[in-house]
């Protein structure tokens, strides 16, 4: 597996991945080591003081009769069988025999142990003359105090010899963690890499190919199918954006030939203002027109992408929607339509107001648009909340939306063969969707060709403010009605 690691393994993002790594498994590792030093010391202790108490018990059943001898030491004593001295205390009297082992220097510092020292691997004397004993104290009920020890040195150096190795283990470790923490992280990686690799070979691929959402073990089928996800949208708004680059240039091509025309057309009245004044109101005109679309269009763009600035607040669209009925009114009575407007009142929504209000007059003046002129159009506007939504439908008896270009009114700059007729820039309904779907609404069209339409756009109301059906009398609170 080291020899699969690359100069990129090695590079301080990698390595910068694999420190967390390296330190939670050397850290492990030194506190494995320092829990084995720990085992193997109390095991060893375990045997030196052990086999000092035994090495006492066999001294002990040798000497049943206490011979005490006041101020006389004795260097060695051939019954010590492997203890390193024995000491007896007795109220202000001593006894001390010492192994061959332990040097003649070591007896004042018996003299001055305390009787009630007990341990093992405990340091006596200085220098060479050193020594790690295992000392154990027993006192007896008629006050005397048996002190015994051993050398331990032969186990404490085993210990050492232990701890010296294991310390060379664990900064060792070091040159064998590295690599494997670096190879964990190459591992980790292992699978967003070969995803690298199948997105670029996916980029130099036609445009159909995906990526495979099956048999990448579970977490990356699901990544693979939301990336996935992510391309068709791309395309499918690579494609719309095409689509409506062409819409626009062909949109935008009359207005711009209208513009010169009228230009070069007042540039040959030199000597006529009227004329002139003619041509630069006209070239306003175009250019208002141009603006006005390109302004939708942005709108739009940002309503779709989802950056689209909402000022919402609590907002009575009953409220909007007679405020936009009495802004057509002239143009209802000129084409001689009638508008009826019914409401519940209040109708309080949590919407951006003047976008709303673009909302409905975008519907409204559709309707009117294409309406029946001649007494005979009229156009419904009904509000009400339903199931804790705002419900309002535009009704009229106009000329009404084939079947098939029912599922294309909503396509940014898309005019059917019938709406030709009249003046538009073919941005208002998809406006009108995108604005609605902005604010967590949603808007839907049924229609009859030659028998009229109905657009229901629903809004979600304010929580606080909403009104049970069963607490109102089930009667339209406002009834409006404008034109002829």
């Amino acid at each position: 597996m080291f020899l699969k690691l690359s100069k990129e393994d090695f590079s301080w993002p990698r390595s910068k991945k694999a420190l967390p790594i390296f330190f939670l498994l050397w850290a492990g590792g030194g506190v494995l080591a320092l829990l084995y030093l720990f085992v193997i010391r109390s095991h060893l202790e375990n045997i030196e003081r052990g086999e000092t108490e035994r090495l006492l018990d066999s001294y002990l059943t040798m000497h049943r009769t206490s011979v005490r001898q006041s101020g006389v030491f004795l260097q060695s004593d051939s019954l010590l069988r492997g203890l390193a001295f024995i000491r007896v205390i007795q109220g202000s009297e001593q006894l001390l025999v010492v192994g061959d082992q332990l040097p003649m220097q070591s007896f004042k510092g018996f003299i001055d142990l305390s009787p009630v020292t007990t341990g093992v691997w405990i340091p006596m004397g200085a220098g060479e003359e050193a020594r790690m004993l295992t000392i154990i104290t027993r006192q007896y009920d008629n006050g005397s105090i048996i002190q015994a020890g051993k050398d331990g040195g032969e186990g404490y150096t085993l210990f050492r010899k232990l701890w010296q190795n294991t310390l060379v283990i664990v900064v060792l470790s070091i040159l064998l963690l590295w690599p494997l923490s670096l190879a964990f992280i190459r591992q980790s990686l292992a699978p967003l890499l070969r995803s690298r690799k199948m997105i670029d070979s996916l980029v130099q691929r036609a445009t159909t190919v995906l990526l495979p959402e099956q048999g990448n073990g579970p977490e990356l089928d699901r990544l693979y199918h939301q990336i996935n996800c992510l391309i068709k949208q791309n395309r499918h708004l690579v494609a719309e954006m095409q689509q409506s680059l062409d819409n626009v240039a062909h949109d935008l091509r009359t207005p711009m030939t209208r513009l010169r025309s009228v230009a070069e057309y007042g540039l040959q009245a030199e000597d006529d203002p009227q004329r002139l004044r003619d041509a630069l109101s006209d070239c306003l005109e175009e250019s208002d027109r141009v603006l006005a679309m390109l302004r939708i269009m942005m709108s739009v763009a940002e309503a779709e992408s989802g950056t689209m600035r909402l000022e919402q607040s609590p907002c009575d669209l009953s409220e909007t929607l007679a405020q936009v009925v009495t802004l057509y009114e002239y143009v209802a009575e000129e084409r001689k339509i009638g508008v009826e407007l019914a409401t519940e009142k209040p109708l309080l929504a949590w919407a951006d107001s003047t976008r709303i209000a673009q909302v409905w007059a975008n519907l409204l003046d559709n309707a009117i648009k294409y309406g029946k002129e001649g007494g005979i159009g009229w156009v419904k506007i009904a509000a009400r909340a339903h199931f804790g939504q705002a419900e309002v439908a535009f009704t009229d008896n106009g000329m009404g939306i084939s079947q098939n270009e029912q599922g294309r009114i909503w396509e940014r700059l898309y005019r059917g063969d019938r709406s030709r007729s009249q003046k538009g820039l073919g941005l208002g309904l998809n406006y009108v969707r995108a604005v609605v779907e902005a604010h967590g609404g949603s808007v839907a069209v049924t229609s009859r060709l030659h028998e009229g339409s109905s657009f229901i756009v629903r809004l979600p109301l304010d929580q606080v403010n909403i009104r049970e059906k069963s607490q109102t009398s089930g009667e339209w609170s406002e009834s409006r009605t404008s034109g002829t």
